[in-house]
């Protein structure tokens, strides 16, 4: 516990770390903790003067301080700590400001600030439920929207995660717990009148060390007059800000590439869902953006990342921060992996143009430029495009490469049944892949040996071996079972280059 005179109380309820050998495919998917939130509390409570209260060594998987019923049941000491600092505050101010500290996985400059309670059109406008008073919201709220606003972090009010879950720790301090039978939650409720309480969940680079974590903190800086002034006192209520037109949402799509220096892929979800971005360099170092579609996005990307689909081209634009990982294993462990990163700025600008006859099956090439930290990477290669991958066989293999300057293949193969489908262009012609075979690698690593039989419609056999040149294998969970994909760029036997991407599912 760290004590300030400011009447601010800060919480870092999932600062604790996991067991570094406990594996969420084992184990049936655990949760990861919020890294570096203890961290930035400490350094917002110094900066502030606000007293903070910070878990930096228990496991949310073990203990969810953030959980009402389980903060009662297992750590009841949490819960008295957080009283006394409240009542100390509000023995000598009129009211506390109370912010919770979260991590929101997502590798943009971004929080969303949660009020207990779901927000309408306007976010400053709160009723009877919320967590904060109608007062705080339209003085204290609107400066800490502006503030964020003017270090360029993108701040939303409860457009992912509201807090509204009744065993959210912030619902403590609105109206639901007030007459609960158990006494150290019905003593915090009783302070809930004169408690203003928000959740803030924290982007990856408004977490991790470096200018970004700067920027927050001097934005929680800049609004703490008003995040601790008395009220009704305070000053008379900001107009609400703007509401942002409705960007139309892209449809899903997708650019893959290849070229000797730098392999990389960019997405959207579609239907204003997420998007990614990733760049492999040779030592299988990896370079990531995710994110979700959220505050002022654009219709043609998600944050800084834009991926602008035309008839005769397809252009990838990103500015910002990428994490850094050094090696291409994080989605196996994503909380030890996430540990491993750190952030780099980056500048992406790469433009697709379809290649001749192979036009139709999204074939082309790629080319333009990356500067990492300010290095630069000149990009000249091959490029595939399409929409999301659609639901297949399970297990499965799925490969989009280029065989030649004029030929290229994409095919599905239903690994245990032996069936595949697809296209083989060659040139003007195009012939379908009827059936196939796929020979793999050990299941630690199925791209690692790729070996194709495919059978043609017009009688053909087609034989073709691939190697991975740059793997990114993954955990899903999907229901009980965790399901392990690859994604791989891939070179042809006897090619030193790479020639497209390749997919191993469930394998």
């Amino acid at each position: 516990m760290i004590s300030g005179p400011a009447p601010l109380v800060l919480v870092a309820p999932h600062g604790g770390r996991r067991d570094p050998l406990r594996r969420p495919w084992r184990e049936g998917g655990l949760k990861v903790n919020d890294l570096h939130t203890a961290a930035v509390t400490a350094e917002l409570a110094a900066a502030t003067g606000a007293s903070a209260l910070v878990n930096g060594t228990l496991d949310r998987n073990e203990t969810d301080l953030n959980r009402i019923c389980e903060m009662v049941e297992r750590a009841p000491r949490f819960l008295e700590l957080l009283a006394a600092i409240i009542d100390e505050k509000l023995a000598v101010h009129e009211r506390v400001t109370l912010l919770t500290v979260h991590g929101w996985n997502v590798v943009q400059t971004s929080v969303d600030i949660g009020l207990g309670c779901k927000t309408e059109a306007d976010p400053l406008a709160v009723g009877r439920r919320a967590a904060v008073s109608s007062a705080f919201a339209t003085t204290a709220l609107a400066r800490l929207l502006a503030a964020c606003d003017a270090q360029g972090i993108v701040a939303t009010v409860g457009a992912r995660y509201p807090a509204r879950n009744a065993e959210n720790l912030v619902q403590l301090f609105t109206m639901r717990y007030r007459d609960d039978p158990r006494p150290p939650v019905r003593a915090l409720a009783a302070a809930a009148p004169r408690v203003d309480a928000m959740q803030l969940e924290l982007g990856i680079p408004l977490r991790w060390p470096g200018a970004w974590r700067q920027r927050l903190c001097a934005s929680i800086v800049a609004s703490l007059p008003e995040l601790t002034a008395p009220r009704p006192r305070a000053a008379a209520p900001a107009a609400a800000p703007a509401a942002p037109a409705v960007a139309e949402r892209p449809p899903a799509c997708r650019l893959e590439f290849t070229s000797a220096g730098m392999c990389g892929l960019a997405a959207l979800d579609g239907g204003g869902g997420g998007g990614r971005l990733l760049l492999f360099l040779p030592g299988d170092r990896l370079f990531l953006f995710t994110g979700e579609q959220v505050g002022r996005d654009r219709g043609d990307g998600v944050g800084p990342l834009s991926l602008c689909v035309r008839p005769e081209s397809t252009s990838v634009r990103f500015r910002g921060p990428l994490l850094e990982f050094p090696d291409s294993t994080p989605f196996l462990d994503l909380e030890a992996g996430l540990a491993r990163g750190h952030l780099v700025d980056a500048d992406v600008t790469l433009d697709y143009a379809p290649h001749g006859e192979l036009r139709t099956h999204g074939f082309g090439e790629v080319s333009g430029r990356v500067l990492l930290d300010g290095t630069p990477f000149d990009i000249a290669g091959l490029g595939s495009t399409g929409g999301a991958f659609a639901e297949g066989p399970w297990p499965r293999v799925r490969v989009a490469l280029r065989l030649g300057r004029d030929s290229a293949l994409r095919a599905t193969l239903a690994v245990r049944e032996g069936t595949a489908s697809g296209v083989l262009a060659r040139g003007s012609e195009r012939i379908a892949v009827t059936a196939g075979t796929a020979s793999l690698g050990s299941a630690d690593s199925p791209l690692t040996h790729l070996g194709l039989a495919l059978e043609l419609a017009n009688g053909e056999r087609l034989d073709l071996v691939a190697h991975a040149v740059h793997r990114l294998p993954v955990v899903r969970l999907r229901g009980p079972t965790p399901l392990r994909l690859e994604f791989a760029a891939c070179r042809l036997e006897g090619d030193e280059a790479p020639a497209g991407w390749c997919e191993a599912g469930g394998v």
